[in-house]
Order: C-alpha cells, then sequence, then structure tokens
C-alpha cells in the first residue's frame, strides 16, 4: 500500500482516527492516536518521539545515562502494508512503525529491524519461514477500570474450577470470544478453555513471522479492549497466581523453499521424518536453548510459570510429539511438520522470540550441528539441563553466552539486556502484596 492507497482506504472506511505506533524492547506499543489528515500528511515525512522509548522499562523505569545524551529523538515510519482497521474503536485504522533515526537510519534497537533482518538472512539461504503461535490468557470478571487503581491482588477469576477443553465451559466466554473471532476473522484458528480457572487459548493461524509478529501485537490490545468494554479484565501475564496454571506462547515454526513454497522439514527417508534442514534447525534452537531464555521470557514473573510437570517447557531437550520437552516436533504429515518451542510465555516480545528462533535455528544450519536423541517418556525426570530458575541467571547467561549475539545482532543485544537490568531493579525496588502478606505482621 502507498501512500495514494492509503488515503483511499481511509476515506472509504470514513476512519477518523489512525493509531500508530512500534514495539518497544518487551513488546508494548509505543506511538500515539493520530487524527486521519494529520497521519497522512506527516506519514512520509516519519512520526518523532524520545528514542528513551526504546530504552526503558515496561512501566517508563529510566535507564541511567539517558539525560547525558539529551534525549534525542527516534523516528517511527509507518509501514502502510500493516494499515488496517482497528474494529475494537470506532472509525479507526491502526498501522504499525519501524523505528529509524531522524535522518532516516536504521535504528539497531528497533526490534521490528531486528526481526525483517533475520527474515532477510533466511532469505538469502533459500527459504521463507512460517510462525504460528498459541496464545494462552486469563479473562477476570474485575472491571480493568478497578484493577489499575491498585486492585491486583483481589481480583477473582470467572471460575473457581478448572475445566480444560469443556465445550460448556466455552459457553461463559462467547461474548468475548465470538468478538474476537469475528474482528480476527482471517487470522483465528480457534480457541477453548484451558488448564486453569478462567484461562483462555486462541490459537493463530500460521504466516509469515513478521505478518504474525505484527497480528499478535494487535491481537492482544483487541483482546484486552473486547474484555474491558465486557466489563472484564484480561491478562497475558505468564503466571497470576502461585496456585494458578500460566500462561504459555509456544511458538510452531517451519521452513518452506523459497517462491515455491514446498515445506522442506519433512523427508520420510530420514530418521523421525526429519530432513537434515529440519535436523540442523532444530539442533540450532537446542544448542541455544539455555543461554536465549531471556529472549522468550522477558519479566521476572515469567520464570513464575516455568515449573516442572505443568506443560511448561523447562528442559534443553526435544522430542516427537512430546509435550514434557523444551522443542516438539510435530513430523507426521508434510505440509504440517514442524517444530513447537514451548519455551516461552503468553507475555513474550514476538519479535524478539521470532528472531530469536530464525537466529539459533540458521546458526544450526549454518554450522551443520547434529541432534542428540529425541528424549522419551516424562522429559521433566530426565537428566537434562534446565532452563533458568529466574530473571538474574537468565540475564546473565543470555548477556555472557557468545551464542546470544551470533543470533542476533550485538548491538540489539546491548540495549535490551539495558532494559532487562531495569526489571531487575524493579523488582528488588518495589514493595509488593507479597512483601506484605509475609512481613506485615511476622517482622
Amino acid at each position: 500500500m502507498d501512500l495514494k492507497e492509503a488515503r483511499s482506504f481511509i476515506e472509504k472506511n470514513g476512519i477518523t482516527t489512525v493509531i500508530g505506533g512500534g514495539p518497544d524492547q518487551v513488546g508494548t506499543l509505543r506511538g500515539k492516536r493520530y487524527t486521519a489528515d494529520y497521519f497522512l500528511a506527516t506519514a512520509a515525512k516519519g512520526f518523532r518521539m524520545p528514542w528513551t522509548i526504546l530504552n526503558t522499562g515496561p512501566m517508563d523505569e529510566s535507564a541511567p545515562g539517558q539525560f547525558e545524551g539529551g534525549l534525542p529523538d527516534v523516528k517511527g515510519r509507518p509501514d502502510l502494508s500493516t494499515l488496517h482497521l482497528a474494529p475494537w474503536e470506532p472509525d479507526t485504522a491502526m498501522v504499525l512503525f519501524d523505528w529509524v533515526w531522524p535522518d532516516d537510519s536504521p535504528c539497531p534497537f528497533c526490534p521490528r529491524s531486528e526481526l525483517k533482518r533475520q527474515l532477510a538472512q533466511l532469505n538469502e539461504l533459500g527459504y521463507d519461514a512460517r510462525f504460528a503461535l498459541e496464545l494462552e490468557f486469563h479473562i477476570l470478571p474485575t472491571p480493568i477500570e478497578k484493577i489499575r487503581l491498585g486492585h491486583w491482588s483481589t481480583v477473582e477469576t470467572v471460575s473457581k474450577d478448572v475445566h480444560c477443553y469443556s465445550v460448556y465451559e466455552g459457553h461463559f466466554y462467547e461474548p468475548l470470544y465470538r468478538q474476537i473471532r469475528q474482528w480476527f476473522a482471517d487470522a483465528v484458528e480457534g480457541g477453548g478453555s484451558e488448564w486453569g480457572q478462567g484461562q483462555f487459548e486462541i490459537t493463530l493461524k500460521a504466516s509469515d513471522p513478521l505478518a504474525m509478529a505484527d497480528r499478535v501485537i494487535a491481537f492482544k490490545t483487541a483482546v484486552k479492549q473486547a474484555a474491558a468494554g465486557l466489563g472484564m479484565s484480561a491478562t497475558f501475564m505468564a503466571k497470576i497466581h502461585e496456585n494458578m496454571s500460566g500462561c504459555s506462547g509456544h511458538i510452531h515454526q517451519s521452513l518452506v523453499e523459497r517462491g515455491s513454497g514446498k515445506p522442506v522439514f519433512h523427508d520420510a527417508k530420514q530418521p523421525h521424518n526429519m530432513a537434515p534442514v529440519m535436523q540442523h534447525y532444530v539442533a540450532g534452537l537446542l544448542d541455544a536453548l539455555i543461554p536465549s531464555t531471556l529472549l522468550f521470557a522477558p519479566y521476572a514473573n515469567s520464570y513464575k510459570r516455568m515449573k516442572a510437570e505443568t506443560l511448561a517447557g523447562t528442559t534443553a531437550s526435544w522430542g516427537i510429539d512430546n509435550r514434557t520437552v523444551g522443542l516438539r516436533v510435530i513430523n507426521t504429515d508434510p505440509g504440517a511438520c514442524r517444530v513447537e518451542h514451548r519455551i516461552g510465555g503468553a507475555d513474550l516480545n514476538p519479535y524478539v522470540a521470532f528472531s530469536a528462533c530464525l537466529g539459533a535455528g540458521m546458526r544450526g544450519i549454518n554450522k551443520k550441528l547434529t541432534l542428540p536423541p529425541p528424549s522419551t517418556g516424562n522429559a521433566y525426570r530426565a537428566d537434562v539441563e534446565t532452563v533458568p530458575a529466574n530473571l538474574w541467571t537468565a540475564l546473565a547467561l543470555c548477556d555472557g553466552s557468545p551464542i546470544t549475539r551470533e543470533i542476533l545482532s550485538p548491538q540489539f543485544v546491548d540495549n535490551l539486556m539495558v532494559v532487562e537490568r531495569l526489571e531487575l531493579v524493579a523488582l528488588e525496588s518495589f514493595v509488593t502484596d507479597v512483601d506484605r502478606r509475609r512481613n506485615f505482621e511476622m517482622a
């Protein structure tokens, strides 16, 4: 879509507001709401904002040294191919930005640009990728307005019991689920109740990884606003309560031949029906799994989901149709042959996580890494290495491993480490409900 086509799209659909924004390091959409006229008049030049939006924590904690640089601008350059209706708001469209410097030179901290870079490298190898994401989230009967006033610890779920895959249970979510199906009719495969009280899962159709990441950003925004419109709230945080199931964000991925679109992962003549390129790709994911955990689990809360025998991926292992491993291979059908990365939660940044998958997979292909034998049975009890147990360890492993800066741009990693350290500072500084619960009377 060029600017002339964008103008026609906006006029045809009666758009008065354009939401324009790009992802930051942890996946929050940063930007503004523009009048349609101003957006069309300014889109060619781009939209300037302080570059600190790519160097702050999720609640705008400032990184050390920001003011010494004078807080210069970064510019959001609209990718007009992403302009689409935002039906969760009246007369509104959404467009996604790539972050560049004011002189239009690339900004190395832009998550969307990093994913584009990975895809360009994959294309040079002769492949395209197909990614799909399963997203779990909790629906809560508490209005979001009440939660925003500080009632985080008093929320209740819409059910006290677990009814996983219950068709009947889906009835209670249907007003929200129907709204999402209508808004994302071309993107949603299906969904249903999951292994948690008030927990739901929606699976998105496989697509190009960049399109999938863009879709996830819009989808999460829409789910939260749909819930708010029904007097409820929705959250994609990894672990909402210690006694409740965590929310996963499993990444299904495969490669196809560039140009023809022919799947390349399946080969019935090879062990486990896995073509050599798939073996190398999965070996690359496995080799990078421990040091790259932070790239799939960006928050301190992310690691509270990663417990053995909870269906969360916690081990550096792979297996055939085995949900206890970190990397699950589905190998029965050539068209559906894929690997499912089970480490990340629903709180992952899709641009960062997808980039990490592609970078690790390509490293496996280029180095012709070999796979160990697959795990069988209960991998949680196998003698294999486990993922980091907390954000401190994950950050140290990610920052200290040479693999991380092989699979992602070193500058991008360096900036990401700054942002992740802000999460650690917040964790150590904030007085939480847990502190009050454990120390108010007993200290």
